[in-house]
């Protein structure tokens, strides 16, 4: 009932004002543990991003972003929500039927909708496995190839046909060899490319990058002879790290530079039908990643490396945490590159803002509004906040509970289990190599009662 109301509220306020028409587009890229040095813009040696590397160059590239958790389903539920991931009760990636992204949450779908967009959702969900609980209940009115878990049984077809969980529905009517990125940007372009008197609200959430890495075989090839040409036969290298981890230095895995190479040809592709439709004069694009780039596990080297960053996705250093994100909207938003520390939350409130739509602020809590800094202003509350972090969980990635807060130049990271407290200067030290805790107690005093207030404030 409060989503009805809400929802009618809305749609009277935007006939009254006669704006709706005049309100552009919204696409979201969300990108699967797309590691923030996995495109060449950002400083990738051996992936090859031309389109997204544009895109940054057209718009706003957030040099210091970060996802709201090292691993996926609490950082989806913190764009839905504009929420910290442990006010909705997920801070870990869900693998039960027990979690899921409660109803009464009004998502960012769902605020859209009530705006008098169409809205769309394409690929991975990842907040929950009941009928009731997908996004075509959270205020997406188009779905497709949501599936129930974090990854796709395969990305060739069938796409793990037949999996519980991993199958990839929806697609059946293609054929050996089709490629999952290929077929879910058809889909999109089909999507955007509709006739309708409402502006379009779309989140495109690929499964790429995630597991399993693989690739069309003429790119791996490319990418085998280009390791090759870099590297001669030399083996992987790699170095050690906490909890008898190792990851590797460099950039090298031909499969995953294969799948980068994909991944950026058909975001190419979704923004050359925008300007071909004469849209994407009127499309704002956000391109982000839900964590930082799979770097290794326990058992085995992950396929990405965030050097100069440590380690990767699951851990709270900042690997596991500093994602790629732009925000393009040609002719609106002048192309630069920004410092400011912005986190996932952020999104929802300079989404609504940017499209003229009424701010949500008992909903999106965590969020604040990035316009001004889009539009060349300076605010400093966003300046000036902290960010924070909190996995009270073990991870595959090796990964043991950890809570973390960055303000300033300073980083504090705080692992269960009574283990030593880290502090890191990121001005000095953004590879988190020293630890000088012992050197500055009262910098750590404070950061610890600031983190502890806040996970106080936000746990459930």
């Amino acid at each position: 009932m409060k989503k009805i109301i809400t929802a009618l509220i809305t749609s009277l306020s935007m006939a009254s004002t006669g704006m709706a028409a005049e309100r552009p587009n919204v696409l979201v890229f969300f990108i699967d543990d797309l590691g923030v040095k996995d495109i060449g813009v950002n400083g990738s040696l051996f992936y090859e991003t031309p389109h997204i590397d544009a895109l940054a160059n057209s718009g706003v590239n957030f040099k210091n972003a970060y996802s709201s958790h090292p691993v996926c389903s609490p950082t989806r539920a913190s764009l839905m929500t504009g929420k910290a991931p442990q006010r909705v009760g997920i801070t870990q990636w869900i693998s039960g039927d027990k979690v899921s992204l409660d109803l009464s949450e009004v998502t960012i779908g769902e605020a859209f909708k009530e705006a008098g967009y169409r809205t769309g959702y394409i690929g991975k969900w990842h907040l929950g496995k009941a009928d009731a609980v997908q996004p075509r209940h959270q205020g997406f009115e188009y779905t497709v190839a949501v599936n129930r878990a974090g990854q796709p049984g395969s990305y060739f077809y069938p796409f793990g046909s037949g999996k519980r969980l991993t199958g990839v529905p929806d697609l059946k009517d293609y054929k050996k060899g089709d490629y999952l990125t290929d077929v879910l940007t058809d889909k999109a372009i089909k999507y955007i490319s509709q006739k309708s008197d409402k502006p379009f609200f779309l989140c495109f959430s690929h499964y790429a990058v995630h597991t399993p890495i693989q690739a069309p075989e003429e790119l791996v090839k490319k990418y085998k002879r280009k390791r090759k040409e870099k590297f001669g036969d030399a083996d992987y290298q790699t170095v050690p790290d906490k909890y008898k981890t190792r990851m590797l230095t460099r950039q090298e895995n031909p499969v995953y530079a294969a799948m980068m190479e994909n991944l950026d040809t058909n975001v190419g592709r979704v923004l050359k039908a925008l300007k071909d439709s004469q849209m994407l004069a009127n499309t704002i694009v956000v391109f982000t990643s839900d964590n930082g780039g799979l770097t290794f596990h326990t058992r085995s080297i992950g396929p990405t490396s965030n050097v100069p960053y440590r380690s990767g996705k699951a851990w709270t250093y900042e690997g596991g945490v500093r994602v790629p994100t732009i925000i393009s909207w040609p002719g609106m938003i002048k192309p630069m590159k920004s410092d400011l520390r912005m986190i996932t939350t952020d999104f929802y409130p300079t989404l609504l803002e940017l499209c003229k739509i009424p701010l949500k602020p008992e909903q999106h809590l965590d969020g604040m509004s990035l316009k001004k800094i889009l539009h060349g202003e300076t605010n400093q509350a966003l300046e000036d906040r902290f960010l924070a972090w909190t996995y009270p969980h073990r991870h595959s990635g090796g990964h043991r509970p950890s809570h973390a807060i960055l303000l300033g130049d300073w980083k504090l990271i705080r692992f269960d289990n009574n283990e030593p407290t880290e502090l890191y200067n990121l001005a000095k030290d953004v590879g988190e190599q020293n630890n000088v805790a012992s050197k500055h107690p009262e910098t750590v005093n404070e950061l610890n009662s600031l983190l502890d207030k806040w996970l106080e404030e936000t746990r459930q």
